[in-house]
C-alpha cells in the first residue's frame, strides 16, 4: 500500500544542471501530513470495548505497546514488522489501529501516525477526560446519556459486569464512585497524568501510583463518562489488579465479605496514592480517616482502666446484637430490628465490649471517638463463623437517611471537635458549627438471602434530585429512601453535612 500523498514531505527538486535550476514543493506540515487516512470509514464502533484488559490476542503478552484494531476490536501486540499487529493488517486488511495506552493513532503496516477530529470520539471512550467545569456541574446534571445502540443512561449510575461472584467488588466501587472527594481526586487525575513527571516533591509522583489505583481511577472515569460507546461498564481491569495486589484473596469465582474487601481496598489505594502513616497523607486519609481511644481494664485491679490507646480508623466495625426470631399469625418469620444508635453505643465511652488481643486473649475495652472523618464508613458485623459453618445475624438495623447525629458519641480531648481542613470555613460561618457531626447517607450496601447463597446490592443517591437508586450488576433501578433504612445493610457511608461545603481532592 503506498501512502506517498499522506507522509509527503518538502524537498527539492533538482533539474537537468547538476545543483542548478532547483524548484521547490510547497511545504507540508507534519500535522497535515498525517491528517489524512483513506481507510477510517472502516472502523467499527460498535464493537470496540476497551473496558478489557490490554493483552495480546495472540500471544496473550501484556504491557505499554498493545494496540487495538478499530476494524475487528481484537488487541495485539506492537507494530513493526513480524509482529502480531502488523501481520494482523496485512492478512485481514485491517488498517486503522489505536495504542491503548498512549491513545494515538495508527496505520498499519505502513506505520504512520493519525491525527483525524473524527477520532475524538474513540479517545474518549478509551480514556475519558473531565475538565474543572465538567467536574464542578457533575452532581448538577440530570440529562441522560445515549450510547450506540440507542440506550439512555445516567452518567455515574452505570451497571457493572459480575464477572462470576464479583458483586461484593461491584458493590464497593459503587459505594466508593459517589464520595464526592474521591471521586473528584480520580477525575482530575486523567490517564496520561500518571504517566507525566510530578514536579511536587512532597507528593508521589503519578507515574509510581499503584496499578490498583490506576484501575481504579480509570473505571470512575468510565462510570461518569457521557461519551461511552456502551451504557454499562465491564471492571476487567480492576479486577485484575485487586486479584494481583491482594495475591488472590479477592479473585473471581470466589464470594468475599464487602466488609473486609472495602477496609482492604481503602488502604491499598491509601498506599497506592503514595500515602504514608502521617493523617491526611492521602485523598482516602483525607476523606476517611478518624480517630479512636481504647481503653482496657487493667490486668491488676478490673475496676481500674489501663492504659488508653489512640488509633487511626478507615472504617468501623459494629457489632449486631443476635434476637430471637418470631413468628407473625400467618407462620411467617418476624425480623427483629436495631436502631443504629443503640448500635453505636459500643463508642459511647461508657459501654465494655471484648476485642481479641494479638496474643489470643479476650480483654473488654472501651471505645471513645475523638475524631469523626468527613466520610464516615460504618461496617455492621453480620457475619460468624465457627468451625462447621458461617452463620448470618438478620436483625434489620434502622437509621436514618438524613441528619444522623453523632455528637453524643464524640469525645475529643480539647472538649471541642476542629478538624483542620475546617478552620476556615468554621472561622467565617458558624453554620459548620452545627452540622459537624450530623450525617446524611451517601451509600449503602446490603446483603440479601442466606449466608453463602447471597448477594450484594448498592444503594446510591442523585445529589441534584434527591433520587435513589438501587444497583445489582448491570442493573440499575430507582429506589425510594424508605425502603433503604430498613433494609439489611452490611456497608453504611455517611457523609458529614458541613464537609459539604469542603473540597478534599484538591
Amino acid at each position: 500500500m503506498d501512502n506517498s500523498n499522506n507522509k509527503r514531505k518538502s524537498g527539492d527538486i533538482s533539474g537537468g544542471g547538476g545543483g542548478e535550476g532547483k524548484i521547490k514543493e510547497p511545504a507540508v506540515s507534519t500535522e497535515e501530513a498525517v491528517i489524512i487516512c483513506p481507510y477510517l470509514d472502516t472502523i467499527q464502533r460498535s464493537i470496540l470495548d476497551f473496558d478489557f484488559e490490554p493483552s495480546c490476542s495472540v500471544s496473550l503478552e501484556t504491557g505499554p505497546h498493545v494496540y487495538g484494531c478499530l476494524v475487528c476490536g481484537k488487541f495485539f501486540r506492537g507494530k513493526g514488522q513480524h509482529t502480531p499487529a502488523y501481520t494482523h493488517s496485512v492478512d485481514e486488511g485491517h488498517f486503522v489501529y489505536v495504542h491503548l495506552t498512549k491513545g494515538t493513532f495508527h496505520c498499519l503496516p505502513d506505520d504512520y501516525e493519525i491525527k483525524d477530529p473524527s477520532l475524538k470520539d474513540v479517545s474518549t471512550a478509551l480514556h475519558p477526560t473531565f475538565s474543572e467545569d465538567d467536574i464542578q456541574k457533575i452532581d448538577s446534571n440530570t440529562g441522560l446519556a445515549r450510547d450506540l445502540f440507542g440506550r439512555r443512561y445516567l452518567p455515574g449510575f452505570v451497571g457493572l459486569n459480575n464477572l462470576h461472584k464479583t458483586d461484593y467488588i461491584n458493590s464497593t466501587i459503587q459505594a466508593l464512585a459517589h464520595v464526592r472527594p474521591l471521586r473528584d481526586y480520580f477525575l482530575r487525575l486523567s490517564h496520561r497524568d500518571t504517566f507525566k513527571k510530578n514536579d511536587n516533591k512532597k507528593q508521589k509522583p503519578p507515574h509510581r501510583i499503584s496499578d490498583l489505583a490506576k484501575c481504579f481511577g480509570e473505571l470512575i472515569r468510565k462510570m461518569w463518562s457521557n461519551k461511552r460507546f456502551k451504557s454499562n461498564v465491564d471492571p476487567h481491569m480492576l479486577i485484575q489488579a485487586v486479584s494481583r495486589a491482594s495475591k488472590k484473596r479477592f479473585q473471581v469465582g470466589h464470594q468475599s465479605e464487602v466488609g473486609e474487601f472495602m477496609a482492604w481496598f481503602l488502604n491499598q489505594l491509601h498506599i497506592g496514592l503514595g500515602g504514608t502513616r502521617k493523617p491526611g497523607s492521602s485523598i482516602v486519609y483525607r476523606t476517611f480517616q478518624g480517630k479512636i481511644e481504647s481503653n482496657g481494664l487493667s490486668s491488676i485491679d478490673p475496676n481500674v482502666d489501663g492504659t488508653a490507646m489512640e488509633t487511626n480508623f478507615l472504617q468501623l466495625t459494629l457489632d449486631i446484637p443476635e434476637k430471637p426470631l418470631f413468628r407473625d399469625e400467618d407462620g411467617g418469620l418476624v425480623i427483629p430490628q436495631e436502631p443504629l444508635v443503640s448500635v453505636m453505643k459500643k463508642f459511647d465511652g461508657v459501654n465494655f465490649s471484648v476485642a481479641i488481643s494479638k496474643s489470643g486473649v479476650a480483654q473488654r475495652k472501651r471505645y471513645r471517638l475523638q475524631k469523626l472523618p468527613p466520610y464516615l464508613v460504618l461496617h455492621l458485623a453480620r457475619f460468624k463463623t465457627n468451625n462447621y459453618s458461617r452463620e448470618k445475624n438478620p436483625t434489620i438495623v434502622a437509621f436514618p437517611v438524613k441528619n444522623l447525629d453523632l455528637s453524643s458519641y464524640t469525645f475529643p480531648k480539647d472538649g471541642k471537635q476542629s478538624p483542620p481542613t475546617e478552620t476556615k470555613v468554621r472561622a467565617m460561618n458558624s453554620l459548620p458549627d452545627l452540622l459537624a457531626d450530623k450525617y446524611d447517607l451517601v451509600a449503602n450496601i446490603t446483603h440479601n438471602l442466606p449466608a453463602d447463597d447471597g448477594s450484594y446490592k448498592c444503594h446510591v443517591c442523585h445529589k441534584n434530585t434527591n433520587q435513589w437508586f438501587e444497583t445489582q450488576d448491570l442493573h440499575v433501578e430507582e429506589t425510594m429512601p424508605q425502603l433503604i433504612g430498613v433494609s439489611e445493610s452490611y456497608v453504611l457511608i455517611f457523609e458529614r453535612k458541613s464537609s459539604q461545603q469542603i473540597d478534599l481532592s484538591k
